[in-house]
């Protein structure tokens, strides 16, 4: 992977950046990495809501030395339990809003984004003479910040590498499309354990970048793990791994004959199973894209809240169910997968699924997945 750096050195500084507010740790950062000393800057991010907001250390620009010279280094952290919880406030904020590139992304996310930009233009301004490549780093909610500074430097002509270590998905389909044409396949390392929830939220039409590609997945074993959301386990995970390595260890969960196949099976769901979670997420999106083809379009409102994504999918659910019996088989389907994983009592027929009735379905499972992911984020705060 020319010009890139390794995966332990990747989240090794996505590690170390969550002592962003130590001064005495930032100059340790460079000591060893041996960045330029006197070409660095710590960035402020209004995280929170209006009801709990602050700004707060989050992350740090930074201009490289030796072989990254004419680099520049992006470093974002993850969710911390300071602030009186306003990291969680803002991980949980499920709307959607126009990016500074125009795209739709995670709102909460996008805030943290915007509120650091003007210190980020500052530096670059400063930094003109480093005209190579930013590396844009982050685990967890850094990873998710990490993805939307990479669409707007790629959208300012530079290039870019994106390294996330499990990240949440920052946007909607067509952020994800649009970063991957722009950044690259080739230039973007999402790292995450086929155990850890965190990646797997929010819900389609939240989607991951690469979109032709299924990032570099590591094996954690059987059972969704809090523990696999650690970035000291992701260190340990890559730190004697190569690019080229992790690339041909993870596999696709989602290939569209397998996907068909689940859905009609009646095999009985185990929702401490990773994979149930990836393939009803993958299920989702293969009845929806059956029913009207490429779905991206119906989701890109300047505001989305998870309210209305619940709407917005169930109105397209049984306007399938009504155009044609084949279409009410597939959403019957689906919904009975749903609602075993939630625990619930499968329905039977397709007159059961009215809108409302899948609305309430599909809101439990976008808040069942969404308070895994916060309980993964929140049992690992004080041990990281």
């Amino acid at each position: 992977m020319n010009g890139s750096i390794s995966p332990r050195d990747a989240a090794s500084l996505a590690m170390n950046v969550y002592d962003v507010s130590d001064q005495f740790f930032i100059k340790a950062l460079i000591k060893k990495y041996n960045f330029l000393s006197d070409k660095a800057s710590s960035l402020k991010a209004e995280v929170g809501s209006r009801l709990i907001n602050t700004r707060a250390g989050f992350g740090i620009c930074i201009r490289g030395a030796d072989i990254h010279e004419n680099d520049v280094f992006l470093m974002f952290r993850g969710t911390t339990l300071s602030n009186y919880g306003a990291d969680i406030v803002t991980d949980a904020r499920l709307g959607v809003e126009r990016s500074k590139t125009g795209l739709s992304v995670h709102i909460g996310f996008h805030h943290a984004f915007c509120s650091m930009l003007p210190e980020i233009e500052t530096f670059l301004r400063a930094q003109q003479s480093a005209t190579g490549t930013v590396h844009c780093i982050g685990h967890s909610l850094g990873g998710a910040v990490a993805a939307l500074a990479a669409d707007w430097l790629s959208s300012q002509g530079r290039q870019v590498k994106l390294y996330t270590f499990g990240a949440p998905k920052p946007g909607l389909e067509c952020f994800a499309e649009t970063l991957t044409k722009r950044v690259g396949t080739n230039n973007i390392f999402r790292v995450y354990h086929s155990t850890d929830v965190v990646p797997m939220v929010p819900v389609y039409p939240f989607s991951h970048s690469p979109t032709d590609h299924c990032g570099y997945q590591i094996p954690s074993g059987g059972f969704v793990s809090f523990a696999a959301h650690k970035i000291t386990n992701y260190l340990k995970s890559v730190e004697n791994q190569s690019w080229l390595a992790m690339k041909n260890m993870g596999e696709k969960t989602a290939h569209e004959a397998s996907i068909e196949y689940w859905l009609k099976s009646e095999k009985s769901l185990n929702s401490a199973d990773p994979r149930t979670w990836e393939r009803l997420n993958a299920g989702l999106v293969w009845v929806l894209r059956r029913l009207i083809g490429s779905t991206a379009v119906y989701f890109q409102s300047p505001v989305m809240t998870s309210l209305s994504l619940a709407d917005k999918i169930a109105w397209i659910l049984r306007r399938g169910i009504d155009l044609t019996v084949d279409a009410g088989t597939w959403v019957l389907n689906l919904m009975r997968k749903i609602m075993l994983a939630l625990g619930m009592k499968a329905v039977k027929t397709v007159a059961e699924l009215t809108e409302q009735f899948m609305r309430s379905i599909l809101m439990r499972l976008i808040n069942r997945m969404g308070n895994e992911a916060q309980r993964a984020i929140q049992g690992l705060m004080n041990k990281l």
